[in-house]
């Protein structure tokens, strides 16, 4: 009997500590427009969600246009050591590679790199124009912080000229081409799922 209390002893402890050292952290699921409405609740969350990714010269955000006036979307980055390949602003850079993962806030990212991404990737980065998907993507979310301008307050921090919150992709779940009518600043006035 004394030989078999450490054994137990050593069997209960592993099994307290197993199943919080194997439970990876599951997404929040939410939405564009309430993280837009609420930049803060999710700072530093991973979040899934779905929307409008348009990627292009000075643009790659994540946009849903049943959020009205809650801003003009959610600068996106990819997680991991892949790079965006879109240029921005100020020096950042537009490679395809970054050498090292990701880290924003301390916290460094990561990217699963699959046949979906693969399709995200052929359907986003365009020689010429705007590459627009609908996607449901996981990420690690960054609201900045709030600052406050002549027309109200806005959060604020990351893309282009500093004017958005971040998400990090980290898994791209669901990567759907659009059809899209570009108005004269490129940005797309109205989207629908194409027949391919």
């Amino acid at each position: 009997m004394h030989r078999l209390l450490p054994v137990l002893l050593l069997a209960a402890w592993l099994g307290l500590l197993l199943p919080q050292a194997c439970r990876a952290e599951q997404p929040l699921p939410t939405s564009v427009c309430d993280v837009l409405k609420n930049p803060a609740a999710y700072n530093h969350k991973l979040i899934q969600v779905s929307g409008l990714v348009s990627r292009g010269f000075e643009d790659f955000s994540l946009s849903d246009a049943k959020c009205g006036a809650e801003g003009d979307g959610i600068w996106l980055e990819l997680g991991g050591a892949k790079g965006s390949q879109v240029m921005y602003c100020c020096g950042v850079s537009a490679d395809a590679e970054r050498g090292r993962p990701l880290a924003v806030e301390g916290i460094e990212t990561t990217l699963v790199q699959n046949g979906i991404f693969d399709r995200f990737q052929r359907l986003t980065l365009l020689s010429k124009g705007y590459g627009r998907v609908r996607v449901s993507l996981i990420g690690r979310y960054f609201s900045g912080k709030e600052e406050a301008l002549p027309k109200g307050s806005r959060w604020m921090g990351y893309g282009h000229m500093g004017f958005y919150t971040l998400l990090v992709i980290q898994e791209i779940l669901v990567a759907e081409p659009v059809e899209t009518a570009a108005d004269k600043d490129g940005r797309a006035k109205a989207w629908r799922p194409s027949r391919q």
